[in-house]
This record gives C-alpha cells, structure tokens and sequence, in this order.
C-alpha cells in the first residue's frame, strides 16, 4: 500500500516531444565524425558524448545499400528532445544521413548543415 502511495505522487519523467521533420545530406565517409561532433558541439544541443563514435565506428562495418538507425535521446533548448538519425550506405564511402525530430532541432540541424558544408568548400 506504501509503494503504491509513493508510486502515486512521484513525477513523472518528461517525454520527448514526438519526432514531427526531417532533413538529410551527403557525406564522405570521413565527415560524417567532424559533422557530428560539430552537432555535439552546438550550445542548443545536450547529446550524449559517446552517440558520434558509435555511428562513425560504424560506418566501416557497413555495405553498400545497407541502413542503420540511431535514436539518440538528449536535449534542445533544455528540453528533452529525441533526435533519430539515419545513415544509408549510398555508395562506397558517402553515405546519407538522415536525421529526424521536432521542427525546432531540424532547424537547427539545417543550420549547421549549411555551415558544415560551406566550411568544406573553403
């Protein structure tokens, strides 16, 4: 009867806003890392530390046609936010990535897309 009470009154855990947009670029198969850790590094996002090694050290693994999907739990703007990203072996050495979430976090993403890709260029 205890453990139900305290059951009853606890808080429960916020739940990530639903995954609503999407976007995607090319990448070679070396960008996708510094990409990523770009990603990381953006003072919008809270994203696990470990989430751009375990999709760049998978990559190699990967064949051609082959998909793979990552759902990363984290933060945006100090909400709780779930980012889904997909990467799909186009070709030998460029795959696509996808990434999936609320509006707001694509439009970040977008943001940093374009940045990352006229970075490159230089």
């Amino acid at each position: 009867m205890l453990k139900f009470l305290t059951d009853l009154f606890k808080p429960e855990t916020p739940k990530a806003p639903p995954v609503t947009s999407e976007t995607s670029a090319g990448f070679a198969t070396g960008e996708v890392a510094p990409f990523l850790t770009r990603l990381s590094n953006n003072p919008r996002f809270g994203l696990p530390a470990e989430f751009t090694a375990a999709i760049a050290d998978a990559l190699p693994g990967m064949n051609m046609d082959d998909t793979r999907r990552w759902q990363i739990d984290g933060a945006f703007d100090g909400a709780r936010v779930q980012i889904d990203i997909e990467v799909c072996m186009d070709s030998m050495d460029a795959p696509g990535l996808s990434f999936f979430s609320t509006r707001a976090a694509i439009d970040e993403i977008d943001k940093e897309l374009a940045a990352f890709s006229k970075a490159s260029e230089s």
